[in-house]
C-alpha cells in the first residue's frame, strides 16, 4: 500500500466517524440548540437505534469481513444489514438539510450522507445493499418524524 492509499483509508475512517452517535447529537445541537426540533431528532435517533438493532438481531446478515460474535450485543454489532451508520447519518443530516436556511448548507448536509455511506463500503464494513438499506430506513424514520412531530 502506498502513502496515498494509506492516507485515503485514514480519511475514510475519519469520515465514517461522523456517524458516531455522540457526534450525531453534538452537531445538530450546535445548529438547533435545545429546541423542540432537537428533542424530536433525539427521539428519532433513539428509535432508529432500537429498531435497527432489532432488525440486525432477528435478520442477521454477516459483515463483509465476517466479524465473529458470542453475545447478543456482539451479534447486533456483527450484523451488516441495515447499516446503522447510514441510517443515523440519514436521519440527522436529512433533518438538518430540511431545516437549513440556504441551499449551500442543504447540499453540504446531503454530501455528508453520501460520503459516510461510501466510507462504510470502502472500509469493508458493509455491502452497497446494506448502505442503501440504511439510507431507506433512515429516510423512513426522518419522514415519520417530520410528518408526525415537527
Amino acid at each position: 500500500m502506498n502513502f496515498g492509499q494509506y492516507k485515503f483509508g485514514e480519511w475514510m475512517r475519519d469520515l465514517t466517524s461522523l456517524a458516531n452517535p455522540i457526534v450525531l447529537l453534538l452537531v445538530p445541537l450546535c445548529f438547533l440548540r435545545w429546541t423542540h426540533n432537537f428533542q424530536v431528532l433525539f427521539i428519532a435517533l433513539a428509535l432508529n437505534e432500537l429498531l435497527g438493532s432489532l432488525i440486525k438481531f432477528f435478520f442477521h446478515k454477516p459483515r463483509p469481513d465476517g466479524q465473529k460474535y458470542n453475545t447478543a450485543l456482539e451479534k447486533i454489532d456483527a450484523g451488516s444489514f441495515p447499516s446503522l451508520h447510514s441510517s443515523r447519518i440519514a436521519v440527522v443530516y436529512l433533518t438538518l438539510a430540511f431545516l437549513a436556511p440556504n441551499l449551500w448548507f442543504r447540499l453540504l448536509f446531503l454530501a455528508v450522507i453520501l460520503v459516510v455511506g461510501y466510507s462504510r463500503i470502502f472500509l469493508k464494513k458493509h455491502f452497497l445493499t446494506d448502505v442503501i438499506g440504511g439510507y431507506v430506513f433512515g429516510a423512513i424514520i426522518f419522514y415519520a418524524m417530520t410528518y408526525f412531530l415537527m
